[in-house]
């Protein structure tokens, strides 16, 4: 098989972790991993780790070009990883093996997520992933319309209503032009 970011590159058998193997390439330093293998030594591992934050931050080579599977010669999928990367997994949708670019995996097992990379792909993982960019650009929005001092004043209040058993009492009084007037 040749590397799918160095294309002529043959891949070198290495072993990511204990009882994983995959093929690597020397040149760009990335990792191809089959699903088989990976699988297996998901079985093996036992309990999924929790999540922590990194230790150091790897830096991480990723490539936006498209990719072809070292294994089916198909395009590989990217998905975004999320969780605090800022980095793409390449996937086959034939074989489901994944291609990490350089420092891909290692930064995923910093922070627990190795045991976790088949989640990745799926519509929960990346629907949650959506979630989060749209709330992050919706608090850009909203910072720079009132100002950062306004705008965190009144998420402090948002959140002082939000546990009021008469919230919706306390709303209409806010909003009222002149609540005095009957």
């Amino acid at each position: 098989m040749d590397c799918p970011r160095c294309k002529d590159n043959p891949l070198h058998s290495v072993t990511l972790e204990d009882h994983l193997e995959a093929e690597s390439c020397h040149n760009c330093g990335g990792h191809w991993l089959g699903s088989e293998n990976y699988y297996r030594w998901l079985d093996d591992r036992g309990e999924i780790l929790p999540e922590k934050p990194p230790e150091v931050e790897l830096e991480v080579n990723d490539s936006d070009k498209a990719k072809l599977c070292p294994r089916c010669r198909r395009i590989m999928l990217k998905y975004k990883v999320g969780r605090g990367t800022d980095f793409y997994l390449d996937r086959c949708g034939s074989c489901n093996g994944v291609w990490f670019d350089k420092n891909e995996w290692e930064s995923l097992k910093t922070r627990n997520l190795h045991d976790e990379v088949h989640l990745i792909f799926s519509p929960a993982w990346q629907e949650n992933i959506r979630r989060q960019s749209h709330a992050k650009t919706l608090d850009r929005l909203y910072e720079q319309k009132f100002g950062t001092e306004d705008y965190e004043e009144v998420k402090k209040i948002r959140a002082w209503l939000r546990d009021r058993p008469q919230r919706l009492a306390l709303l209409s009084f806010l909003t009222d032009k002149n609540p005095y007037q009957i």
